[in-house]
């Protein structure tokens, strides 16, 4: 063996290490012989110096200072030496040597089979170069344990039930060996397997990996040199093969520079699918030109397949055979087969013969190839070719052998122009003109006899001018007409087209009439309340009030009594003004009797009120001023149900049109019926009491006379004032 071989200096070529030497001998390659060179050889099998002839390192003792598995490391050497090893196996250590760090001479460390459960601060160990942390308990490595050690050659964390290597852990390691082996990994993340130097081995084997991630998108540089080595991960779950697009392997080039890699997975039961064809056709021309013997892999599954090698696949271009079925829970229509096809770039729903009435609502989406769909839907009872969304990505459509008759043009028009059309064997009597954008070379019809009429007419043109003659095996169209049957390519406009101008005219005008009453109609709606008050200034008479005498208010004053502003405004100017002028005015806010119903009283006093005086500002009409809302819909009620009632409003916060939430005041401020409270003219209480009228003398306030008056009619039954029935003075006795 190599161990008696004379051991010579050598310095890789892709690491900085400089204390290494190769057996001279043993790695002298053949050239004849073998395919291997020295530096492979090397990286494999040479040794630090310290090693050769004999292991010259200084062992250092190991104590525990505490019961937790605490201890410190010392040399029983007085003098110092170049170079330390520690050996501790069969121990109880929960972390590293708590002094470690006094030796930075230390080349070897080897701590199996004890209670470590992490890697520990090992910084300070720069000249490092092997480690061995085996049968310990460590079930996470970040990607910063390791990171200054610049000479680190081999590492060795098997058995511990390790779960996750974070990404790009090894990536910046001079690694020569690396062992993984025999841990509880799922998956392996792809910049762990990657170096820009040579190594001997990384191994994964006898974990529970099925897939290689990317989750730090990991990138290959084509500009860059990865020499790489044996990736073994013989012993794990996978079953599909590696996907190299998801991995960043997108053309030969990149796969190229990790081709002198060899992953080692030999055991594996593969499924041929739709995840191993993009690697493959990637290497299709190196695989028929180089082979190694670990690539010597065939399919298990699908059964059709199963004992078929990768290479003889490649080499008889047989990549389509590659698929991945779809299942319904992807959108697969119930009975249906779909399947992706990487070779073709195409996803296939297949449903011929299933007993389809209308098209599927769904089909696959959401993957890379759901963009060019083909679709089989041949030999069903479809009898309605329907507007469905898919259609707009599909490039082949075969509807042949169903009964569709009619179709919808919005379908039609999603079709894209230059998609494979196979309607042949239906039974549609027409054409819809949206078929026009399709080439008729790609659009099969088969022997159709079609009712031909002034809309078809731009069939001529379309078989003319897109030469349906160099294609008539596609489609035998004819024309149902008086004088027989007449192929579409040779109608002419008296033999399917009679103009009936009269009644295309009168069909226009009715179009035109009907627009128009619509928009009238549209219009009055959208402007009613605008329209009423119009209709009730200039159409509808005021009668006199039959009952105005006996009203108790001129006016009844609603406004939002939480706006401090207006509150102060309408109590000490507008109402103390118009008072003073004789008005009887009727304010919630200051003339509601206390424990009175306020809903009862507020509707008995607007009863008992000549005019209505609405006060506007921002938050007249909002959701939570309930009372104002309660107010206004009793106000405008009786203003509808009794023409000698009217309603003022005075403007006070100046809001514009668009400002007003309720339709009806939104009518008030539009036909300029509200009363600016800025007017320029000064004259506000001027305008307020021309609007209002004359005060009512009514027999409530008669001063020093006594008076005694019936009004049954004014109440219900039920002691309530109704205020949809309207007061007839005959049934009003008054005693003086």
């Amino acid at each position: 063996m190599y161990w008696n071989d004379e051991f010579v200096p050598w310095i890789p070529k892709y690491s900085n290490l400089t204390n290494m030497k190769c057996p001279n001998k043993t790695c002298t390659p053949d050239p004849l012989k073998h395919q291997w060179t020295r530096e492979d050889c090397c990286v494999c099998r040479a040794k630090p110096l310290w090693e050769v002839p004999v292991d010259s390192t200084v062992r250092l003792q190991l104590e525990y200072v505490r019961r937790n598995g605490i201890a410190e490391v010392f040399s029983e050497e007085q003098n110092k030496s170049q170079y330390y090893s520690v050996y501790h196996s069969q121990g109880y250590l929960s972390k590293l040597p708590v002094n470690i760090c006094d030796f930075p001479n230390i080349v070897r460390i080897d701590l199996q089979s004890n209670e470590l459960t992490e890697v520990g601060n090992l910084s300070c160990l720069s000249m490092l170069d092997i480690l061995d942390l085996s049968y310990n308990k460590i079930h996470f490595i970040g990607n910063d344990s390791f990171l200054s050690l610049t000479n680190l050659r081999e590492l060795r964390v098997t058995h511990n039930g390790l779960q996750t290597l974070a990404p790009s852990t090894l990536t910046s390691l001079p690694l020569f060996r690396a062992d993984f082996s025999h841990n509880n990994m799922s998956s392996i993340e792809f910049s762990n397997m990657i170096s820009e130097s040579d190594f001997c081995e990384i191994t994964f084997a006898s974990n529970n990996i099925s897939n290689i991630v990317n989750t730090n998108n990991f990138e290959i540089d084509p500009d860059k040199n990865y020499r790489g080595g044996i990736v073994d991960l013989v012993g794990n779950s996978f079953t599909t093969f590696i996907d190299f697009e998801k991995l960043g392997i997108t053309d030969i080039a990149i796969l190229g520079k990790v081709l002198s890699y060899g992953f080692v997975m030999p055991d594996v039961k593969w499924t041929c699918d739709c995840h191993m064809e993009p690697y493959l056709e990637l290497a299709e021309d190196v695989i028929k030109r180089i082979w190694r013997d670990y690539f010597n892999i065939s399919c298990w599954l699908p059964l059709e397949h199963r004992g078929k090698t990768i290479p003889d696949i490649v080499k008889e271009g047989r990549l389509d055979i590659f698929i991945c079925n779809l299942t319904v829970e992807q959108k697969c229509p119930p009975k249906c087969k779909c399947f992706f096809q990487p070779k073709e770039r195409r996803t296939v729903v297949d449903c011929s013969g299933v007993g389809l009435t209308e098209l599927p609502p769904y089909v696959p989406s959401g993957n890379r190839f759901s963009n060019n769909l083909t679709l089989i839907f041949k030999d069903n009872n479809i009898t309605h070719f329907g507007n469905r969304s898919y259609l707009t990505d599909a490039t082949v459509l075969d509807m042949s052998g169903n009964k569709v008759s009619t179709f919808s043009h919005e379908a039609i028009e999603m079709l894209p122009d230059d998609i494979e059309l196979n309607f042949a064997d239906n039974d549609f009597k027409k054409v819809p003109r949206a078929f026009q954008t399709l080439n008729p070379c790609k659009s099969k019809f088969g022997d159709v006899t079609i009712d031909c009429g002034c809309d078809t007419e731009w069939m001529k043109t379309w078989a003319n001018n897109r030469g349906l003659k160099q294609c008539s095996n596609m489609s035998s169209l004819v024309c149902e007409t008086d004088s027989g049957l007449i192929p579409v390519d040779e109608i002419s406009v008296d033999d399917i087209c009679k103009q009936e101008n009269i009644m295309i005219t009168i069909s226009i005008i009715l179009s035109i009439l009907s627009t128009l009453i619509m928009i009238i109609f549209g219009i009055a709606y959208l402007f009613r309340y605008e329209i009423y008050l119009l209709q009730r200034k200039y159409f509808l008479r005021n009668s006199a009030s039959k009952v105005g005498f006996l009203l108790k208010y001129d006016a009844f004053v609603s406004f939002n009594d939480e706006n401090d502003e207006l509150r102060i405004w309408v109590l000490n100017v507008l109402v103390r003004h118009l008072e003073a002028s004789g008005y009887r005015l009727f304010v919630p806010c200051r003339d509601l009797p206390p424990g009175s119903i306020k809903e009862e009283e507020i509707l008995e006093q607007i009863i008992n009120s000549r005019k209505y005086l609405i006060i506007l500002c921002d938050y007249y009409q909002q959701n939570d001023i309930t009372w104002t809302q309660i107010e206004w819909k009793y106000i405008w009620c009786h203003f509808r149900q009794y023409m000698e009632r009217n309603i003022i409003v005075i403007n006070f916060d100046q809001l514009e049109t668009s400002e007003q939430t309720d339709p009806k005041l939104r009518a008030f401020v539009r036909l300029g019926y509200d009363i600016d409270f800025s007017n320029r003219k000064h004259d506000l209480f001027v305008t307020v009491k021309s609007r209002l009228g004359a005060p009512l003398k009514s027999l409530f306030f008669h001063g020093n006379k006594k008076t005694k008056f019936m009004a049954h009619n004014l109440i219900t039954n039920k002691g309530l004032f109704d205020p949809f029935t309207l007061v007839d003075s005959t049934k009003i006795k008054l005693e003086l």
